[in-house]
C-alpha cells in the first residue's frame, strides 16, 4: 500500500513538472516597419522565455518593442542588433515599435498572449498557475472565472500569489467538472493602478 502510495506521489510530481517544463520561446522577427509574426500563436504558461525579438541590425530605421502600458521595453529605438526576450506572465500584452507603431494596433504593432495553466495536485485538486518567481510582465494579477455560460466572477484581485487551487475549500465555487465548465482568464499588472495586460486566452476545466 505505501509503495503504491509512493509511485501516485512520484507521477504526480512527475506530472506537475511536465507541465512546467520551459519551451522554447517564440521567435518574432524585426523587419524594416513590421513584425513577423506580429501575432504569434497563444502559448501556454511556462517556465523561461516566452517570446523572443530579434533581428541582425543594420535597419534603415530604427526600431524597439514597447507593451502599451510599458509591462515590457526592448529599450530606445535602434538601428542595432535586437535580440529581446520576457518572461511572460499569463495575459494578453499588446505593443508596438515607439517610431512606426501605435497602442491602438496601427502601423508597426503586435499581440503576445499566454494562456495560465492548470496542473493536478496530490489531492485530486486543480492548481491553476499564471505566473512564477522568474516572470517579468507583472507582479499583481487579477484572476476571473466563469461557470458553464454564466457572467465572469472575479477569484483573484491584484494577488501577489503565483497560482491557486481552484475549488479548495469551495473556492471560489463548489468545483464539480462532471456537471459543469468552469473557464479562467488571467490579466498581468504592474502596482500603478492602470498599467495592466488585457485578459489572457481562456483556460477551460472540466
Amino acid at each position: 500500500m505505501v509503495r503504491r502510495s509512493l509511485i501516485i506521489l512520484v507521477a504526480a510530481v512527475a506530472l506537475a513538472l511536465a507541465s512546467l517544463a520551459s519551451a522554447a520561446p517564440r521567435l518574432i522577427d524585426v523587419n524594416d516597419d513590421f513584425y513577423a509574426p506580429k501575432n504569434p500563436p497563444a502559448r501556454n504558461f511556462s517556465t523561461g522565455p516566452s517570446f523572443r525579438w530579434s533581428n541582425g541590425g543594420g535597419s534603415i530605421t530604427p526600431h524597439n518593442i514597447r507593451q502599451n502600458d510599458k509591462l515590457f521595453r526592448s529599450g530606445a529605438l535602434t538601428r542595432g542588433p535586437i535580440n529581446f526576450t520576457i518572461n511572460a506572465s499569463a495575459g494578453s500584452f499588446r505593443y508596438y515599435c515607439e517610431l512606426h507603431g501605435t497602442p491602438d494596433g496601427q502601423g508597426m504593432a503586435g499581440t503576445v498572449k499566454v494562456r495560465p495553466i492548470a496542473v493536478p495536485d496530490l489531492l485530486g485538486e486543480i492548481e491553476v498557475q499564471w505566473a512564477d518567481s522568474n516572470t517579468n510582465t507583472g507582479s499583481r494579477f487579477d484572476v476571473r472565472y466563469r461557470v458553464d455560460n454564466r457572467r465572469w466572477k472575479t477569484w483573484k484581485n491584484d494577488t501577489r500569489s503565483f497560482h491557486g487551487a481552484f475549488g479548495h475549500k469551495d473556492n471560489p465555487v463548489n468545483y464539480s467538472p462532471s456537471r459543469h465548465n468552469y473557464k479562467i482568464k488571467v490579466r498581468s499588472e504592474r502596482r500603478t493602478v492602470g498599467k495592466h495586460s488585457d485578459f489572457s486566452p481562456v483556460l477551460s476545466l472540466g
